[in-house]
């Protein structure tokens, strides 16, 4: 007998748990992505500098795990050369300046970047990238997702959708079915911006730091890569904005967004103006209000969407999403 076919739309880490749970249970899975590669919020991007070759974790610092399902993850990961602890020295610094340690805790991080802590967790799977989803036709146990180039994939039994609200709603309107809930939910949600900057000074410096969490000003926090498991190369670091200041520059364009970030730094700790520099926005990053559910299902119980914006800002909570929807469509 034929084993029944499920499709997942994203291959971050809420898309990699889902998919996980799904052969888990006896389905076979393909998971389309409309990027170049896996990870979302925890990719790494790679630049040629006139220092030399970098890599730069510019979403997602660092991961925390509490519960079983993720810790596993992360132990398979620090297994095959994937994972490793992040031991640099992390602080607080407030209005004035003044600076304490942050709470010890276990902090993980990728090697040589954060996006092969994704690539573990896809090991195995039928992935397919550059593949952008834009609706879904059909009928329970039969969907039928349609592309942007026009091709078609399917049918399915199951489908999980693992993409941010804002894209979801737009998915969803143009789709055949019964998705009103699921679009109020998803309308409901809401997510913060956050400008980030990757930087290589021109010069060394230590300020006293590795990485950092920053009260008042337009940084939110500051990490050396260079300070991390795996990261060669001249010294680099990544600027994060806050979500105050991210949302008051969201249409800025990112060099004048690189220029004030990395100038703020010089001034109030001393790191070297670039040779380098490179912003990125991350539209939908942080999640301030959520559905407190791990996932939502269509009437039909056959599709279903999960990500970090349904629990809470933690890479971890966007794999125990995917994890429960994979469960529930398998039921």
């Amino acid at each position: 007998m034929a084993r029944q076919r499920a499709a997942v739309i994203g291959a971050g880490l809420a898309g990699a748990a889902a998919a996980r749970a799904l052969s888990a249970r006896g389905l076979d899975v393909v998971l389309f992505d409309k990027g170049r590669g896996p990870g979302g919020r925890m990719s790494t991007r790679r630049a040629s500098t006139p220092l030399g070759d970098v890599s730069f974790d510019h979403g997602a610092q660092f991961l925390t795990a509490t519960g079983e399902s993720f810790s596993t993850l992360l132990t398979e990961a620090q297994t095959t050369g994937a994972a490793d602890l992040w031991t640099g020295r992390t602080v607080s610094i407030d209005r004035g300046g003044n600076a304490e340690s942050l709470r010890e805790k276990t902090r993980w991080v990728g090697v040589p970047g954060m996006n092969a802590i994704v690539k573990t967790a896809l090991t195995g799977m039928d992935v397919r990238f550059g593949r952008r989803a834009v609706r879904v036709s059909g009928e329970d146990g039969a969907w039928i997702i349609h592309f942007e180039d026009g091709e078609t994939e399917g049918p399915f039994k199951k489908l999980a959708l693992t993409i941010p609200p804002e894209q979801l709603i737009e998915f969803l309107a143009r789709s055949d079915g019964e998705f009103s809930a699921m679009i109020a939910e998803a309308l409901a949600a809401k997510l913060s911006p956050c400008w980030a900057v990757m930087t290589v000074p021109e010069t060394a410096a230590d300020p006293g730091f590795d990485g950092a969490k920053l009260l008042g000003g337009a940084l939110r926090w500051m990490a050396r890569m260079t300070s991390r498991p795996g990261q060669t190369g001249p010294e680099s670091w990544v600027l994060h904005a806050s979500p105050d200041w991210s949302e008051a520059f969201l249409e800025s364009d990112p060099e004048t967004v690189a220029r004030a970030l990395t100038e703020e730094a010089f001034i109030r700790f001393g790191l070297p103006l670039p040779v380098w520099s490179q912003a990125h926005r991350w539209r939908y990053a942080l999640v301030t209000e959520a559905p407190g559910t791990p996932f939502a299902l269509d009437p039909t119980g056959t599709l279903g969407c999960a990500g970090d914006w349904r629990l809470g800002p933690r890479a971890e909570l966007a794999w125990e999403s995917g994890d429960a929807l994979g469960d529930a469509l398998a039921d």
